[in-house]
C-alpha cells in the first residue's frame, strides 16, 4: 500500500511529464499562474478580520467584506473571491503592481492584490492607486525592493513551476475549506 508521500511523489511525477509537452512559457501562463492568482484571492477572501485595506475616493481605507469575499485594492469594490468569469463585468482579477515579462516578479505574493475588473484591465491596473495602496499596506522596503526585482530576469525550470503548481494548489484548497467551514485564517 502507498504512503501519502509515495501518492504525492506519483502524482508530480505524473505533472513533470505532462509539463514536458509544453514550453516553460506556456506551461507557467496555462497551468502555474491561474492557479497562482485563484490562490491569492482565495486567501484574501479568508482573511480572519473581515476588513481589507483599500483606495476608496483615492484615500486609503478599511472596507469591511463577508466571508468569500474581496475588496478590489484600487477602488474598494467588493465581489465574490471566485468571480464570474475574468472579462465579465463584475469579476474580480489578481492585479499585479508592476509588470515584468522577466518572470522576476510574476509570483512575487507582494506584487499581487485582489483587484476588480473594471480597474485591472479597462484602467491599466490603476498604477498610481495601486502604488498608493501598496506604499501603504506593504511598505515602501517592499515597493523598493520589487523595483529593484523587476530589473532582474529569473527563469524557471520546469520542476520548479510544478513545484509552485502544487504549492499553490494546496494553499488555494486549504483557503477554500476555510472559507467553507467558516473558520477565518
Amino acid at each position: 500500500m502507498l504512503t501519502a508521500e509515495d501518492k504525492a511523489e506519483r502524482s508530480r511525477q505524473r505533472m513533470l511529464e505532462s509539463a514536458r509537452q509544453y514550453q516553460l512559457g506556456t506551461y507557467s501562463g496555462r497551468f502555474v499562474a491561474p492557479v497562482f492568482q485563484q490562490m491569492i484571492r482565495a486567501e484574501a477572501a479568508s482573511w480572519s478580520d473581515g476588513i481589507f485595506p483599500a483606495i476608496v475616493q483615492g484615500e486609503i481605507a478599511m472596507v469591511a467584506r463577508n466571508r468569500g469575499q474581496c475588496v478590489c485594492a484600487t477602488c474598494g469594490k467588493i465581489l465574490p473571491w471566485k468571480g464570474n468569469g475574468p472579462w465579465k463585468e463584475n469579476a474580480l482579477h489578481t492585479g499585479h503592481f508592476l509588470a515584468s515579462r522577466r518572470n522576476s516578479i510574476l509570483f512575487e505574493e507582494d506584487n499581487v492584490a485582489p483587484q476588480c475588473n473594471h480597474c485591472n484591465y479597462h484602467r491599466d491596473g490603476e498604477q498610481q492607486l495601486f502604488r498608493k495602496w501598496i506604499l501603504s499596506v506593504r511598505g515602501p522596503e517592499v515597493v523598493e525592493r520589487l523595483e529593484k526585482l523587476k530589473a532582474t530576469t529569473r527563469t524557471f525550470t520546469r520542476e520548479e513551476l510544478v513545484d509552485m503548481r502544487i504549492a499553490y494548489k494546496l494553499r488555494l484548497d486549504n483557503a477554500i475549506a476555510a472559507m467553507a467551514e467558516g473558520v477565518w485564517r
